[in-house]
C-alpha cells in the first residue's frame, strides 16, 4: 500500500482550500503548484515529493483545465481515513457520484474540490473550476445523442450469457451514473439507447456503487433495479438487486419464462420466482444476463421501462441518474406507470398471483 503522510496530506488540503480558482487557467494551475514548491514539466507532470506519482495539470482548452494529485493505493475500505481528513479541512461534501469509481466534491463558490477512488484503489484529489466541471459534463452530455451511430449493429443487443467482453456499445461518454448528497453534480439525466449500452451502464453502475459501499458503508437497503414492460406482464419483469454481499437477479417463475430461467441458470425459489446469483463483485457478468435475459422475454424495444428503489448507501438523496429510452421516448413519465413494481418481488403480491393463475390456466 502506497500513502502519503498524515500531517503532509493536512497540509495539501489547507494549501487547496487556500487558492480560488475562478477560471482555473493552466497559469493558474502552475502558480498553486509554484506557490506550494513543486515543479512543472512542460507535458503538465507535476514533481510533488512525498507522493506515490506526482500530480498532473490537464489542459484539454481554456476552460477545461484542472490539477491532479495522487495521493495513494489502497484497499477501499481505508478510503474513509482521507475523507475524515478532508471533512475536517473542506467540510462537509456537497455531493458523491461515481461511474465505475467513486468522487466526493467539494463546492466553494468558483472552485470544485474532488476526493476519487478509481476502481483500482487508487486515490488522488483534483481541483478545478465549476466553470470547466459543468463543460467536461456538458460534452459528455451532447455525446450521447451521437452514440448510437457509433455502435456496431451486432454489439447492440447481447445475446450470449457468457461472452463478457467488451464492445462498442460499452464506449459512451458518461459523467457519472448515480449521485447522492445535499445537492446533486449537475442533474443529467443519461439515456440507455440499447440492451448493449444497458448492459455497459448496468456493470459501471454495480460497480461503482459496489465501492461506495465498501468505501463508505452500506445503507439500509439494497440498490434494487426494476425491469419491466409498460402493460406491467408478469412474464417481462426482472429485479437486479446489489447488496454488501451478493448482486441477484429474480424475476417470476411462468410458462413462457420458465425455459429462458433455466438455460440462464435460474434456481427455483419456490414463490413463483426464480434467481440468479454472483458475488458483488461479478457486475459485468450479471449485467450481461441481465441483458440476455431482457432480450429473450422481448424487453430489448421500446417496451422495456427500468425503475430503481432501495437507499444502497449511508448518504441522503441517493439516485441513479439513468433512464431507459430505447427509442427515444425520454419524455415518458416513468414514476406515472412503474408504481407496482416499486417494491422487492416477493412483496408483489398481485403480481405473483396472476402469474400463479396464468400458470394454472395454461
Amino acid at each position: 500500500m502506497d500513502t502519503v503522510p498524515d500531517a503532509w496530506f493536512a497540509e495539501l488540503l489547507t494549501q487547496l482550500r487556500a487558492s480560488d480558482f475562478h477560471v482555473f487557467t493552466r497559469l493558474e494551475a502552475e502558480q498553486v503548484c509554484a506557490a506550494a514548491g513543486w515543479t512543472v514539466r512542460s507535458d503538465g507532470a507535476v514533481v510533488i515529493p512525498g507522493t506515490p506519482s506526482g500530480g498532473n495539470i490537464h489542459d484539454d482548452g481554456e476552460q477545461r483545465v484542472y490539477l491532479s494529485i495522487a495521493l495513494a493505493a489502497l484497499e477501499p475500505e481505508q478510503f474513509g481515513h482521507y475523507l475524515a481528513a478532508a471533512v475536517t479541512t473542506w467540510g462537509v461534501p456537497t455531493w458523491f457520484s461515481g461511474r465505475s469509481d467513486l468522487a466526493v466534491g467539494w463546492v466553494d463558490g468558483d472552485t470544485l474540490r474532488i476526493l476519487e477512488l478509481s476502481g483500482r484503489g487508487e486515490v488522488s484529489v483534483r481541483v478545478a473550476s465549476l466553470a470547466a466541471d459543468a463543460d467536461r459534463r456538458w460534452r459528455n452530455w451532447k455525446t450521447q445523442y451521437r452514440y448510437p451511430d457509433s455502435v456496431d449493429e451486432g454489439d447492440r443487443t447481447p445475446t450470449d450469457e457468457h461472452d463478457v467482453g467488451y464492445t462498442s456499445a460499452d464506449d459512451y461518454e458518461m459523467s457519472f451514473t448515480w449521485s447522492a448528497g445535499s445537492a446533486p453534480r449537475g442533474g443529467e439525466i443519461w439515456s440507455v439507447y440499447t440492451l448493449g449500452h444497458l448492459r455497459g451502464v448496468l456493470t459501471e453502475l454495480l460497480r461503482s456503487v459496489h465501492l461506495a459501499m465498501r468505501a463508505l458503508g452500506s445503507g439500509p437497503e439494497p440498490l434494487v433495479l426494476h425491469f419491466f414492460d409498460r402493460d406491467k406482464t408478469p412474464d417481462r419483469y426482472a429485479q437486479l438487486e446489489l447488496s454488501p454481499t451478493d448482486i441477484r437477479l429474480r424475476a417470476f417463475t411462468t410458462e413462457a419464462t420458465g425455459p429462458h430461467l433455466d438455460r440462464l441458470g435460474f434456481v427455483d425459489c419456490g414463490d413463483g420466482s426464480a434467481t440468479r446469483m454472483w458475488p458483488p463483485d461479478q457486475a459485468r457478468a450479471s449485467a450481461t444476463v441481465t441483458a440476455v435475459f431482457l432480450h429473450r422475454v422481448g424487453l430489448g424495444t421500446e417496451n422495456l421501462t427500468m425503475s430503481v428503489s432501495g437507499h444502497p448507501l449511508p448518504i441522503d438523496n441517493f439516485s441513479v441518474d439513468v433512464q431507459v429510452d430505447l427509442e427515444g421516448e425520454a419524455g415518458l413519465a416513468t414514476s406515472a406507470v412503474l408504481q407496482t413494481f416499486e417494491l422487492p418481488i416477493e412483496s408483489l403480491g398481485p403480481l405473483s398471483e396472476a402469474a400463479d393463475q396464468r400458470g394454472e390456466q395454461e
